[in-house]
């Protein structure tokens, strides 16, 4: 029976055995392919860099970047433009039906903000004043 033990342990330490260094196995391959992966991505980027410097020294890729360029500035310029007529026309149509705009909600939360500020400290200070002129209550007087 003692011997059986021994061979069952035995076993069991064997299996224990090889999962740890299946374990450390497949750590080992984890970390070559995590190096492996990033040695592959920086390679790639590089290669995609330097294809684009040589495209860039033929003349209708140079025009094509700069065409490409000159739009999206424009589009941006426009699009600042709407956004300006856009916000210009609502604060138009909320004045004439009588309704706040965002900007003065803003700016109405912000003056609010100031005086709850203010009302903090004068409730404050009143509190420190209250304080200094109540006398202190003796231990004997509750008793």
């Amino acid at each position: 029976m003692a011997q059986q033990n021994t061979l069952l342990e035995d076993g069991f330490d064997r299996i224990q055995t090889a999962f740890k260094s299946v374990e450390d196995e497949v750590q080992k391959v984890q970390k070559r392919f995590e190096t492996e992966s990033n040695k592959l991505s920086k390679s790639a980027n590089k290669r995609i860099k330097n294809i684009r410097k040589e495209m860039l020294k033929y003349p209708a890729v140079k025009q094509a970047d700069s065409l490409r360029q000159d739009l999206s500035k424009q589009f941006q310029s426009r699009a600042k433009e709407f956004e300006k007529q856009v916000g210009g026309g609502i604060d138009t149509v909320l004045g004439s039906l009588q309704i706040a705009s965002q900007s003065e909600i803003d700016k109405l939360d912000k003056k609010l903000g100031r005086i709850n500020r203010r009302l903090k400290a004068l409730d404050k200070t009143i509190s420190e004043a209250t304080a200094r002129q109540t006398p202190p209550s003796s231990p004997s007087a509750t008793s």
